[in-house]
């Protein structure tokens, strides 16, 4: 496929929308005037960052500007949402081409339109900042990665009674927190969200052979709380 096959179905749409379309203006793929309006539209293959970029320029005239890309295959809405929201936030057009040889034709998908700006999450900020402070040995968790188990900071706190647990042998909430657990380890040990912990008597808490085997799966935090003197 060819960017010059998009052309003929974007200038048809606007042609017949009273436009008066030209292409190759001053480095612009196509142009198209009405009543004063401006429009200009950059073809090509796919999305990328470099074609945003090049429609970002293009803005600098005072234009409205599209983008014009062929449909992809399997789009969807739902899929494709967080795309149009960079490029509804950028304030440009977006318009699909479908292919389909001498009957291909264009369709908007996005006007170009001032962007309202983003509210801010008071919350899922102080979620964020909350998950940050809470997690104290060094970070075990690589960015970008999938397939992986995420140590949060309630991982750490868990791991952290464990490894208290082993270490010392059974004991109370009240025990655990003057060997530095967590403050609320009696809230983590009776809810037991992981299925680590036993009762086994008295407010007494021992760790059972799941947690033994599920803390494996946070090597670095194991040793961290295994061989490091300090506590959270």
């Amino acid at each position: 496929m060819k960017e010059y096959e998009l052309f003929e179905p974007v200038r048809a749409m606007f042609e017949k929308a009273g436009y008066k379309v030209n292409a190759e203006v001053k480095d612009c793929d196509i142009t198209a005037v009405r009543d004063g309006e401006l429009i200009i539209i950059e073809l090509k293959r796919s999305l990328s960052v470099a074609l945003l970029s090049q429609a970002l320029k293009r803005q600098k005239t005072g234009a409205d500007v599209y983008i014009a890309v062929p449909k992809p295959k399997k789009y969807s809405p739902r899929s494709f949402r967080d795309t149009l929201y960079v490029i509804k936030k950028l304030e440009l057009g977006l318009i699909f081409v479908n292919l389909l040889g001498e009957h291909s034709y264009a369709e908007t998908v996005l006007e170009p339109q001032d962007f309202t700006p983003v509210r801010k999450n008071c919350k899922k900020r102080r979620e964020i900042i909350r998950e940050i402070d809470g997690r104290r040995a060094a970070d075990s968790n690589v960015g970008g990665v999938t397939g992986r188990r995420i140590a949060t900071a309630f991982t750490e706190k868990c791991v952290h009674l464990a490894c208290l647990l082993i270490k010392h042998g059974p004991m109370s909430p009240k025990e655990l927190r003057a060997l530095g657990a967590d403050e609320n380890c009696a809230g983590i040990l009776y809810r037991n969200s992981y299925g680590w912990f036993d009762r086994i008597g008295g407010g007494v808490y021992a760790v059972n052979e799941k947690g033994r085997a599920g803390i494996n799966d946070y090597p670095e935090l194991y040793e961290y709380y295994s061989s490091c003197s300090c506590h959270i």
